[in-house]
């Protein structure tokens, strides 16, 4: 079965598309189920990832920049934490795919902007998507509870001033697998983002897709590497694509807290980014900043100037 992601023809039609993952650690991972889509087609797409691993104790990488390094299978690190690595090793050793993995170092977005535009350059990139495990990337800045927005910010403020791009679109998954969201202001910035156009479709992860089955695996082979936490948000995904629901727990990670398990956690959400961006309050203070201090002083300023909107809460 294949991936019926919407928009897949558009994103197949761009010569050298980035997949990129927008908030650090391992959004990535949401992005290989596309990644493996396109590439039975035949197309050309490069990985990229927003990184909270140690770049500076990396070795045999490709340097592009100060802030942009490339990850391969024959890299090395004495970090234990280093998911882009361990997807850059899955891919050659299951796939037999030589991919390198573009990671960008977490700070403002300025350096954030000047990264992707080098990645861009380096490529002849001529289509990027975001990918966000979870969907916290959807706030506006004013919701009740707004989860970690803050690297999802410097990704989504630095990719949309990128007016070069001719395609640039952001999809989300892991609906709920987020504590500290209030889920139905997400319902309500997509029903905003449908009013203005923004909103492209949506479809869900199932095992019996080819496509699937590759993120699925690509996922327990990283959990399982030596030291490395596995990722909530992609056990969560994981978990209900098999059918779990409610309080189940694939990790011992999650032992002790509640978790709510549903088949909203496989769905793939898509828009167009420039409307994400545009109805976002937070980007205006944010685009400016040059560090990670700079980007967090730019939201407690947001916050700030907003009214928040009342604590409304679905159960997931």
């Amino acid at each position: 079965m294949d991936l019926n992601f919407p928009g897949i023809e558009r994103l197949a039609a761009c010569e050298n598309l980035l997949i990129a993952g927008m908030g650090g650690g391992f959004d990535i991972f949401c992005g290989l189920p596309i990644y493996a889509e396109l590439r039975r087609r035949g197309c050309t797409v490069h990985l990229a990832n927003l990184s909270f691993s140690q770049l500076a104790y990396l070795k045999n990488g490709v340097t592009l920049t100060e802030h942009v390094a490339g990850v391969t299978a024959e890299s090395n690190t004495f970090a234990l934490y280093f998911p882009e690595l361990h997807l850059a090793r899955w891919l050659q050793q299951e796939r037999g795919e030589s991919a390198t993995i573009w990671t960008i170092n977490a700070q403002g977005a300025r350096p954030v902007l000047a990264a992707f535009r080098a990645i861009v350059e380096h490529l002849s990139i001529d289509g990027i998507l975001l990918v966000d495990g979870g969907v916290d990337s959807l706030m506006r800045g004013d919701e009740a509870e707004m989860g970690t927005i803050l690297e999802d910010g410097c990704s989504l403020a630095a990719v949309d001033e990128m007016t070069e791009v001719p395609l640039r679109w952001m999809t989300c998954a892991g609906f709920g697998a987020e504590r500290e969201v209030t889920y139905a202001h997400v319902f309500e910035n997509i029903a905003g983002m449908t009013r203005d156009g923004g909103f492209l479709g949506a479809c869900s992860l199932i095992p019996e897709m080819e496509a699937y089955r590759v993120y699925e695996t690509a996922v327990e082979y990283a959990h399982a590497q030596r030291g490395q936490d596995p990722s909530v948000i992609h056990a969560s995904i994981v978990s209900a694509a098999r059918g779990e629901y409610g309080d189940y727990h694939h990790t011992e990670r999650t032992k002790g807290s509640r978790l709510w398990i549903s088949p909203l956690m496989p769905l793939y959400w898509v828009f167009d980014l420039p409307v994400v961006a545009r109805r976002n309050l937070f980007l205006p203070y944010l685009r400016h900043s040059s560090t990670f201090r700079d980007a967090l002083d730019a939201l407690a300023t947001a916050r700030s100037r907003v009214t928040p909107r009342k604590a409304a809460r679905v159960s997931l």
